[in-house]
């Protein structure tokens, strides 16, 4: 076994090795939503200082996922090849070196090549391999572990928005780029701790193959390089029934939350509520949203309810919340319903991990992780504009969130398949 591979994570259920994973999720994740919130803000700046539209600089958000979606195909295979800590490592490198040379682009081209180039490649592959770090880690409070690394977002968003504004207030846009991109240093010290800590786990158990099983010479080299890629991009899920059905409940979950956020503020306006009213909502349900990403994890890891059960009804509650809100046009109606999104997903972001860890087993964390997030970008990138053209069409968003709610409730199909299907 290479020393590489001795990186892999095969241990017991949390100790140090635990702590360090869900700190470096956690800070993976509050470091991403910084730097994705912190170009929201710098929006407007950014559009008169570069001298370019509007849509051009929101577009460079939409490059990100994209890039990082395919690149997520191969964190598995880098992560094999190099070890995790020193993967994480180096898209912690990428990241920061993304957001500091941002401070120097000239042009809206420079600025995208170099976020999605950069900083594309770093989320999409340390997004894997560290949430891979937390599930190998974990066994029976994998809930738990995982709902907590999850906050890192929420605290993002509570964090990076009026800090970026400071920053950009009193240092202007190169300021804030470089102060962001030495934020997202941490990233580098959580790889090493990862990678300082994984040698004391316990390691793969691999067994030698008895060279009469092996390919004979006489074979095609086109066949050993399709076994090569077969295996290094676990393709042997795209022939699991299973992993199409929980990929299917995490892709239409994320479609629709993602969409609740983009459209929710104009939505509200729709239906006669102020900005800052439509505001409110979301700064409340965000506090619901990470209290239910902690207690999720305490209910099922304690046995309380089942990862299907708990999932199944947040489902159902989410897209009932969903197709209600076109017609939400008092305070504390539209505020309820908020609150029950938010609240269900930040159940359904953090169990739907749990699901697949639970169907797929251990071993095809990584590789379930990374098709379904090129699933999701390419969902989100194909398919994001379809809320909007409904707007502008009908001039209203019933509709629209009639689509999102069907989409939200799509997901019962799968989970009474995984439900009542042979083991």
């Amino acid at each position: 076994m290479s020393g590489a591979d001795s990186g892999r994570l095969v241990g017991p259920d949390g100790g140090r090795c635990g702590q360090v994973a869900v700190l470096t999720l956690w800070t993976k994740n509050l470091m991403e939503i910084g730097i994705t919130k912190g170009l929201g803000i710098m929006l407007p700046t950014l559009q008169q200082q570069l001298t370019t539209q509007m849509w051009i600089i929101g577009w460079i958000t939409s490059m990100i996922t994209a890039t990082s979606g395919f690149m997520a195909l191969f964190a598995a295979l880098l992560s094999r090849r190099f070890g995790t800590g020193y993967v994480l490592v180096t898209c912690g490198t990428m990241l920061s070196a993304a957001v500091i040379s941002g401070a120097f682009a000239e042009t809206a081209l420079q600025l995208a090549l170099v976020y999605s180039l950069l900083a594309g490649t770093a989320i999409g592959v340390s997004n894997v391999v560290a949430k891979e770090a937390v599930g190998r880690c974990f066994t029976r409070n994998y809930a738990t572990a995982n709902g907590i690394a999850r906050t890192g977002y929420s605290v993002g968003l509570f964090v990076f928005a009026p800090l970026v504004q400071l920053f950009l207030n009193t240092y202007g846009w190169k300021g804030t780029m470089l102060l962001v991109g030495s934020l997202t240093m941490h990233n580098i010290a959580c790889g090493a701790l990862m990678a300082a800590t994984l040698p004391r786990l316990q390691l793969h158990d691999y067994q030698t193959v008895p060279y009469a099983e092996r390919d004979s010479p006489r074979q095609s080299c086109f066949r050993s390089f399709w076994k090569f890629v077969f295996k290094s991009f676990d393709l042997e899920l795209l022939y699991n029934a299973r992993y199409w059905s929980v990929a299917i409940i995490s892709c239409c979950t994320i479609y629709a939350y993602t969409m609740w956020i983009v459209y929710f503020v104009s939505q509200a306006q729709s239906n006669g509520f102020s900005l800052e009213e439509a505001g409110s909502f979301v700064t409340i349900a965000g506090v619901a949203n990470l209290i239910a990403k902690v207690l999720q994890g305490l209910i099922t890891d304690r046995g309380v309810i089942s990862s299907w059960s708990l999932v199944t009804v947040c489902t159902v509650a989410s897209s009932a919340s969903y197709l209600a809100s076109p017609w939400l046009t008092s305070y504390w109606p539209m505020l309820a319903s908020a609150l029950v999104i938010l609240f269900c997903d930040g159940v359904l972001s953090c169990q739907t991990d749990v699901l697949v860890k639970q169907v797929l087993g251990v071993e095809l964390l990584a590789g379930a992780f990374g098709w379904i997030g090129l699933k999701v970008a390419v969902l989100t990138f194909a398919l994001g504009f379809l809320p909007g053209l409904i707007y502008d069409n009908t001039g209203s968003y019933t509709t629209a969130f009639l689509l999102i709610g069907s989409v939200q409730a799509f997901p019962l199909i799968p989970l009474l398949t995984l439900k009542y299907s042979k083991q």
